[in-house]
């Protein structure tokens, strides 16, 4: 299983596509995790395909379809990965319910590091 949660600023230039599958419109009994914190807690799951560097055709390619679930920042209008990159919804909601607790308290109460950083920043360390 990949590690515990970390957010993590999704750049725009690195992605080929992304989409928000909006699982809070339908009625996706099959991820019922996902359900759950897309609708209760306003997270996303989003659909990635990264960027990569075909040494064969000398060309920048399409990666693999990746899923992470993700908040956005209203105030910068940018998005930010709450879980790594995983292959498939399924996975995803596994990970989801494995770390719900690690997930909520990030998003509810921000990172740890966050609080660190301002507070450095501020002068006090």
């Amino acid at each position: 299983m990949p590690n515990p949660p970390c957010k993590i600023l999704i750049n725009p230039d690195e992605l080929f596509a992304s989409r928000d599958l909006r699982l809070k419109d339908r009625g996706e009994s099959g991820y019922p995790q996902l359900m759950r914190l897309c609708t209760n807690f306003d997270l996303s799951v989003l659909q990635l395909q990264r960027k990569i560097f075909s040494h064969l055709s000398r060309k920048i390619v399409p990666g693999t379809l990746e899923f992470v679930l993700a908040t956005h920042d209203e105030s910068t209008n940018c998005w930010y990965s709450v879980t790594p990159a995983l292959p498939s919804l399924k996975v995803l909601n596994d990970y989801a319910k494995r770390y719900e607790v690690d997930l909520l308290h990030m998003h509810l109460f921000g990172d740890e590091d966050d609080d660190y950083n301002q507070f450095q920043e501020g002068g006090l360390y």
